[in-house]
């Protein structure tokens, strides 16, 4: 709580405010900017209001009188600045903590509503005897005081994100089908199950960030992951609850900064991009694409050029296990260390270049793997185009020194509410990289495909907006089969067993958002994928129908539930499938508390 001496301002201003809010006076209106800077003083405490904690009810008020609850309110403010922060209360076992660094009672923000209030009404307050510039002045001092300590306060910051996850299932056929990230939905392997909850789990995740400053420039920055989430997303049962996620010192160096220790780290789709593992949630750590290496990284800047350099060793909590590393069909293939270059070249209006090489180390017997690539981003008015290219050379394997290339390109259209994109993509047979650069359903970063892809998105109205997009793809090679993988963790299977197993792939999503309220939102979405047999036969089609509902309470906690229908129609024989129609639902709810 605040002092006394906030008590003193609030009978200050109220003596002073009391009467002249009593009747209406035209020059102050009640929607004018200062009622609300007042008002965020009031609510902070260190402006007093009426006993039910308004200020008057924004009801006018002169200029001048405006001015004169100011000019005797100020004064108090200011002293009250120069006070340190009250100590911490008497701990539970009767120890009194070490008090903080001494610090003023009115934040920098405080301060920056009160200078602007002066600002304003300067003229008014010269009228009432206030000598505005030495006002000015001490306000400015004790601002600058206030940042300083402030600063020094927060040497150490602490961050949270906490969710509490829960799942369940429903099985509508005689075998289980598989969700969007090829995990088995339900719990009974064989017969209908429609009780969702008796399928349901619950699962806990709480990932606590500090960072501190070491000496006058480094930095140390820890992220500590508690909880059984990780475990049941990574689809590793040998991980702990207690994982030790980011530990790293990052020191500014003279061209910019050297990081050394476990920091998160990615390049580009195409070269090292992290799949993230379940589709139904939104955690940070598994949705921004990046693993976990240990080793270090510089970050230079050369004028127009930005250069990383890096060089570390996969760490197992990440998952580096790269199934898109097939090498020809071997699959589980590890990368256990790796080391290179990006550099991105400013080009001024016309955008960015990229270019980027790294080795990736593999097992003793499977040797090393080379990966390039070159990407580009620019624009010209509403007009964009985005651009990546890339390589990979197993160097142990000759065979695979051929049909290695992957690309793609894509422009983009804004026009007011609209925006269009349309491009194509081609990857090749034998690329192998441990990317993240296509989602087709529940299968991951297809190889040996290429055709054309689009999409839109158009806002109606404030509250209403929908998106689209869609892939047309083909075999690159029709004599060699489409190959993929599942979800990140699972090992397969392959899509294709031999040449000529797929013939097409098309791929639709659709969605819809609506906005309940400023803090609520219903989503619509559709998904289908149609697998269309080279041979004469029947598509086989995965099919996925999701409804969402958000809600925000406060800009820290969020709530989200989800419920997915999942629907797989067996065409021409395809052990992906596992062989036969399958049917189920999907349900999710996911609170989240950020600080």
């Amino acid at each position: 709580m605040k002092k006394a001496a906030f008590l003193m301002i609030a009978g200050i201003l109220l003596a002073i405010c009391l009467p002249a809010f009593a009747q209406e006076f035209p020059d102050v209106p009640p929607d004018h900017w200062a009622y609300d800077a007042v008002q965020d003083l009031v609510e902070k405490g260190i402006i007093q209001g009426y006993p039910d904690g308004t200020f008057g009810g924004k009801r006018a008020m002169t200029r001048y009188e405006f001015a004169e609850a100011l000019s005797k309110a100020i004064p108090a403010i200011l002293e009250l600045a120069k006070q340190p922060a009250p100590p911490p209360p008497i701990g539970t076992e009767g120890v009194t903590p070490p008090p903080p660094a001494a610090g003023p009672q009115v934040t920098k923000e405080e301060f920056d509503a009160l200078r602007k209030l002066v600002d304003e009404f300067r003229d008014e307050l010269a009228a009432v005897g206030v000598d505005v510039e030495a006002l000015r002045r001490d306000v400015a001092a004790l601002a600058e005081r206030v940042i300083v300590i402030e600063e020094e306060i927060v040497r150490v910051k602490l961050t949270g994100e906490g969710n509490l996850i829960g799942r369940g299932g429903v099985q509508n056929s005689a075998t289980p089908a598989l969700d969007r990230d090829a995990r088995q939905i339900g719990g009974a392997p064989l017969g209908k199950e429609d009780n969702l909850l008796a399928n349901s789990s619950v699962f806990t995740d709480l990932m606590l960030g500090m960072k501190a400053k070491v000496g006058e420039d480094a930095k140390l920055n820890v992220d500590i992951n508690v909880g059984d989430y990780t475990r049941f997303a990574l689809r590793n049962p040998a991980l702990q609850d207690f994982i030790l996620y980011n530990a790293n010192l990052d020191a500014p160096v003279k061209l910019g900064r050297i990081v050394v220790g476990r920091f998160p780290f990615q390049l580009t789709p195409l070269t090292l991009k992290f799949v993230d593992p379940d589709s139904y949630t939104n955690v940070a750590r598994f949705d921004d694409g990046n693993f976990v290496l240990d080793g270090g990284k510089a970050e230079l800047n050369f004028g127009r050029v930005s250069l990383t350099a890096f060089a570390a060793k996969a760490d197992p909590i990440s998952d580096l296990l790269s199934p898109d590393l097939l090498l020809g069909g071997l699959s589980g293939v590890e990368v256990s260390q790796l080391g290179g270059a990006r550099a991105v070249i400013g080009a001024g209006s016309i955008g960015n270049i990229g270019l980027t090489w790294y080795q990736a180390g593999l097992s003793v017997a499977l040797g090393t793997a080379n990966v390039t690539g070159a990407d580009i981003n620019t624009s010209i008015g509403s007009l964009g185009l985005a651009a990546e290219w890339a390589q990979t050379e197993p160097n142990d394997f000759p065979t695979l020194g051929d049909n290695n290339t992957a690309w793609n390109a894509k422009l983009n259209w804004q026009m007011g509410n609209l925006a269009l994109g349309a491009g194509f993509t081609t990857v090749e047979q034998n690329y192998c990289a441990p990317g993240y650069w296509s989602r087709t359903g529940a299968a991951v970063n297809l190889v040996n495909v290429s055709g054309p892809v689009a999409n839109l998105s158009y806002t109606l109205s404030p509250a209403l907006s929908i998106t689209a997009e869609g892939q047309f793809l083909e075999p690159d090679d029709s004599a060699q089969p489409v190959r993929g993988r599942l979800a990140t963790g699972a090992q397969g299977p392959v899509i294709g067993t031999g040449a000529g197993v797929l013939d097409k792939i098309t791929h639709w999503k659709a969605g819809i958002k609506y906005g309940l309220s400023a803090a609520s939102s219903i989503d619509l979405g559709w998904e289908q994928v149609n697998w269309e047999p080279l041979a004469a036969g029947k598509n086989t089609e995965e099919r996925y129908i999701t409804i969402g509902l958000g809600h925000d309470f406060s800009t820290s906690a969020s709530l989200k539930l989800l419920y997915q229908i999942v629907e797989y129609e067996q065409g021409v024989p395809n052990p992906y499938f596992l062989g036969s129609d399958r049917r189920g639902g999907v349900a999710t709810a996911q609170f989240q508390l950020k600080y």
